[in-house]
């Protein structure tokens, strides 16, 4: 598992797949603080974003709800943490000067629990599936940010700068596998040690299998107007724009995650 620099990162990490963790944290929030270094502010935020919790512990915050619903709140919290943070890397980039303009992209990559031992194929596989080994944001990388000269490239093509930028070997290596004629992710193989698969090219537009997801700046893909459940485009073809930052994460964007169902 990555750590974080941020105590608070770390902290939503845990709590996104550790049952005890998060139990511990909804009973006494405070005693949290003290156990895992963030500080008041930050367990403030954590608790609101868990939202209205109810007056039945010795310290009033405690409630009982099923914990995939607070980390549903805790995930949005997360990901606005994760994008704003890209921005900062983003911003402490040596500004380019006019007559050599280059442009910033980042990339954030989360991953289920009990990955590291071998292979994984998730093809077929459901979000209850993935939520049996610690969920999709179980861990995640740093934000790999990277400047091109394109300012329009592809997400394939900022995928491929990370890879050639970080590390003697490429950081993020990836299998692909074609539909329609354009390529799609097929496997994530992090820090080139073994593939996680999930292989969209024996879906139907019927099925709720997870693949590797991709989202821009927090949010689905432009092209899926009001989460229609059109199909999504290929990383191959669709385009970013300067400061974008991409995710991607092991799911099946489905009701529950508040799109609807495929056309």
């Amino acid at each position: 598992m990555m750590k974080s620099n941020s105590n608070l990162l770390n902290y939503i990490s845990l709590l996104m797949h550790n049952d005890d963790a998060l139990k511990a944290f909804l009973k006494d929030p405070i005693q949290a603080e003290e156990n895992h270094g963030i500080t008041k502010a930050e367990r403030s935020v954590i608790r609101r974003t868990v939202a209205h919790l109810s007056n039945n512990s010795k310290n009033g915050y405690s409630v009982s709800r099923h914990l995939s619903s607070y980390r549903r709140s805790l995930r949005l919290l997360q990901n606005v943490l994760h994008n704003v943070g890209s921005k900062m890397t983003q911003d402490a980039k040596a500004q380019p000067d006019a007559a050599d303009a280059s442009y910033t992209f980042s990339m954030i990559f989360y991953f289920p629990n009990n990955t590291a031992s071998g292979p994984v194929d998730f093809t077929g596989k459901t979000n209850a599936d993935v939520d049996r080994v610690g969920g999709p944001y179980a861990w995640n990388t740093p934000s790999y940010s990277v400047t091109l000269d394109n300012p329009n490239p592809t997400v394939q093509e900022v995928y491929d700068a990370v890879n050639a930028t970080y590390f003697a070997t490429p950081v993020m290596p990836y299998e692909t596998v074609d539909s329609g004629g354009n390529p799609y992710v097929k496997a994530i193989i992090p820090l080139g040690v073994y593939p996680i698969t999930a292989d969209l090219s024996q879906y139907t537009l019927d099925d709720d299998y997870v693949f590797w997801f991709y989202s821009i700046n927090g949010k689905a893909d432009g092209n899926i107007s009001g989460n229609s459940g059109n199909k999504g485009e290929s990383f191959g073809v669709k385009t970013l724009s300067p400061n974008d930052t991409v995710f991607w994460q092991l799911i099946a964007p489905d009701s529950e995650c508040g799109f609807l169902p495929c056309n």
